[in-house]
């Protein structure tokens, strides 16, 4: 089937978000003269953000808000600080989501398929004023920015839909380049072809829905278009 748009996540695939936030971290932990790792405890603070994700789908109980998720994340995973955080602190901490550092090789593959006959499009759990300004950072325009604010977060087949929707393409006309492994099963649950961003090289938590490809950076991406003619 022809391929008509790409998608992008963000957080994973385009940005290198917990070097980002260790960098942030280990200004607070130097500020404090603490002993913590600024790595681990940027690695908790995205883990428990990804775990709020799920949580906030399977409760029901709230529209997706990105933002709630960080500011609670960040809580939990840095809460071993005495005297805990100040506020201004806290936003200081916030704000670097909106600076993340691009991966190495983000604004090459990016003018590579921008320079396409293809709906360039990211799909993001982000909150729409937190990506403004950290996809303003690169150096291409993208046709469509979806985000799941307000709705259900990913991987909830909704939102997969509905980009199907707003792209107008059908699931097979759809790559998507996924940061992590339930983006990846959940963009393959609903039939698009996914290319997962495996820099770790984990294996897929459920192989019923193992992506279409997989690559360890997004360079990748030049392998798939190759293949499917793009």
């Amino acid at each position: 089937m022809p391929l008509r748009a790409v998608t992008f996540d963000v957080y994973s695939a385009l940005f290198d978000t917990v070097s980002g936030l260790a960098a942030a971290v280990a200004d607070v932990v130097r500020h404090r003269f603490s002993k913590e790792d600024p790595r681990t405890m940027a690695q908790t603070w995205r883990d428990k953000q990804a775990e709020y994700l799920l949580l906030s789908n399977s409760l029901e109980r709230e529209p997706a808000s990105n933002r709630a998720a960080i500011e609670t994340a960040a809580r939990f995973a840095l809460r071993q600080f005495v005297p805990p955080l100040s506020r201004q602190e806290h936003r200081s901490l916030l704000a670097v989501w909106e600076q993340l550092p691009a991966w190495p090789e983000t604004a090459e593959v990016l003018a590579v398929v921008r320079a396409k006959p293809l709906i360039l499009a990211t799909l993001s759990n982000g909150d729409e004023d937190m990506l403004r300004p950290l996809l303003g950072t690169l150096p291409v325009k993208f046709d469509h920015h979806i985000s799941t604010q307000g709705a259900k977060f990913k991987p909830h087949r909704s939102i997969y839909e509905r980009t199907l929707q707003v792209l107008g393409v059908p699931a097979g006309d759809l790559l998507h380049v996924a940061g992590s492994g339930t983006d990846a099963m959940g963009a393959t649950a609903v039939g698009i072809r996914t290319l997962w961003i495996n820099r770790s090289g984990e294996p897929v938590l459920d192989p019923k829905y193992g992506p279409s490809y997989e690559g360890r950076h997004l360079r990748a991406v030049f392998r798939i278009l190759e293949t499917l003619g793009a």
